[in-house]
């Protein structure tokens, strides 16, 4: 080979290699307009399919809210569109580096939840369950269900990431109902194996799925579905709803009541909750927050318990982790508590396990707390 083929060939060489790049750059370019239009739109139309359903009356507030909304998204489509026709040959750098991340994340959670053809397929997708111990009977009175995701890439996306996701870009009503079917499906298999019939499951429900009017509709069916009485399951909800589109989520809270639901105040102390506000909710159970816990409040927490016994309400104390704070909390007369002192979160296998063993065994008396609980990592925290 001679000098001219050798040059020859580095330059074909060199064109094929530029080809590549720049149909790899095409096609990057390609999945980010893609992404620019594609959730803005998916946002109206899941926005205008409510209103024009006519689940929210759009002169209410709420569905002022799905129209502002619309709105805010289709201005951001119009933007794109300014972009490109001002520049129709140039690369737009339409997102960032962490704007792609969280694209990827989002493609990558809606893969992720199961669908009706992919009903056994969660993708890393899981529920964990944390026991709640009555500490008169010395029993597990009931579990709460904490959704887990474990990445292929990124490992654990701690909660506080995906939901807040799921709720931006309209996943978490899908992603609601599988926990909840999940947790129930579970609860009905430890009932089926002669764990009593007593025993309870606590899900939590999202802001914004209280916005959905047929909630309760859907939850009658999984509980029959199922196989539970509608009177073992719990749902937790935040004092934020208190402030926040409390119309539409009252009612919705007084259908599940009205199937024999009882309503958890969970996080209570860390956000808003007057008087009457929480009489409307029909609140069964506050859940004190375990930052009282940790931050050694116990005179707060004494208010607390008086201030539910006056409003006829139980108590359950989240984050007892020691001891020492299981003693204080006997001492100002708790009952229920939920915390590592415990278990961690366990998945299903080591929570039927626990029940089985009856590890969760210890015994109250006047001054002392003795409890023996083989801790069981299981490699993820609430």
């Amino acid at each position: 080979m001679d000098a001219i083929e050798v040059m020859m060939d580095r330059e074909q060489g060199l064109s094929r290699a530029s080809e590549s790049l720049e149909s790899e750059e095409s096609a990057q370019q390609i999945s980010r307009l893609s992404y620019e239009f594609r959730t803005p739109l998916t946002s109206i139309q899941a926005s205008l399919g409510l209103l024009s359903s006519g689940r929210i009356p759009p002169n209410s507030d709420e569905g002022m809210k799905l129209l502002a909304i619309a709105n805010k998204n289709l201005e951001r489509l119009l933007r794109v569109l300014n972009i490109l026709e001002a520049d129709q040959g140039a690369t737009v750098p339409l997102l960032s580096p962490q704007a792609l991340e969280r694209m990827r994340l989002e493609l990558d959670l809606r893969q992720a939840i199961p669908t009706a053809e992919t009903p056994n397929s969660s993708q890393g997708l899981h529920l964990v369950y944390q026991p709640i111990v009555c500490l008169k009977t010395q029993k597990i009175i009931g579990f709460e269900a904490l959704l887990r995701w474990y990445h292929p890439q990124h490992h654990w996306i701690p909660p506080t990431e995906f939901i807040p996701l799921a709720e931006e870009v309209g996943l978490i009503h899908q992603l609601g109902l599988w926990t909840l079917r999940s947790a129930c499906w579970q609860l009905h298999h430890w009932q089926q194996q002669g764990w009593g019939k007593d025993l309870t499951m606590s899900v939590n429900l999202s802001t914004l799925q209280l916005l959905q009017v047929d909630l309760a509709a859907q939850v009658e069916e999984i509980c029959f579905t199922t196989g539970i009485s509608p009177s073992s399951l719990r749902v937790e909800i935040t004092e934020s709803l208190t402030i926040q589109d409390f119309p539409l989520s009252l009612q919705v809270l007084h259908q599940l009541k009205q199937l024999g639901i009882q309503i958890y105040l969970d996080d209570f102390g860390t956000g808003y909750s007057s008087l009457s506000r929480l009489h409307e909710l029909s609140v069964d159970v506050l859940k004190i927050d375990r930052s009282f816990v940790s931050q050694k409040q116990w005179e707060l927490i004494r208010g607390i318990f008086q201030f539910a016994a006056s409003l006829g309400l139980e108590v359950i104390v989240e984050g007892v982790e020691t001891l020492e704070e299981l003693n204080q909390l006997t001492a100002l007369g708790g009952t229920k508590v939920q915390g590592y002192f415990f278990s961690r979160p366990l998945n299903a296998h080591q929570a039927t396990q626990l029940l089985q063993d009856n590890s969760m065994d210890f015994h109250v008396s006047s001054a002392t707390i003795i409890a023996s609980n083989t801790e069981i990592k299981s490699g993820n925290a609430r």
